[in-house]
């Protein structure tokens, strides 16, 4: 189980670096946009394995949700987010490489997607990945007993 209002911090901050990586993308440095990419690379990488202590923006969005603002936490399924931090780890290599061949529309494309995902899960709790997650238990893709909210009638399908 994790906390949905961390979870819905880091997303804030994921929509934040991934504009400010589109924006170094489109018009000022390669490498600085680069040097954001390895960042969400690695922190989409830390969650998505189940080390979320070793990531700066879910250590950020402790210490703002819990500590500063002390919001009440809002238990969820892990497996679903850990699903959807796999995709943006992906996303950010992908645009990395993309960059790197110095084919900017396609990273440009990438990197939108990844700040559109980010705000939908920061603003209205709506979380692709773990949609994308649900849909491929329901086809058989997945093993319906890593997440049995997505499956059960009645569960919300996160």
């Amino acid at each position: 189980m994790v906390n949905e209002r961390v979870i819905r911090g880091i997303a804030v901050q994921v929509f934040g670096l991934s504009l400010m990586a589109l924006v170094l993308t489109t018009r000022y440095s390669t490498p600085a946009a680069l040097g954001l990419l390895c960042f969400l690379l690695a922190d989409f990488t830390f969650r998505a394995a189940g080390w979320g202590t070793l990531s700066l923006t879910a250590a950020v969005s402790r210490l703002l949700v819990g500590r500063l603002f002390r919001f009440a936490p809002r238990l969820i399924r892990a497996k679903p987010k850990r699903f959807a931090a796999g995709i943006g780890a992906f996303m950010s290599l992908a645009s990395g490489l993309l960059v790197l061949l110095r084919i900017q529309q396609a990273a440009v494309l990438l990197l939108a997607v990844l700040a559109l995902f980010s705000f939908l899960e920061g603003t209205f709790r709506f979380c692709a990945g773990c949609r994308i997650f649900a849909l491929l238990i329901r086809l058989g893709l997945a093993q319906e007993d890593l997440c049995t909210d997505c499956v059960l009638p009645g569960g919300d399908g996160i």
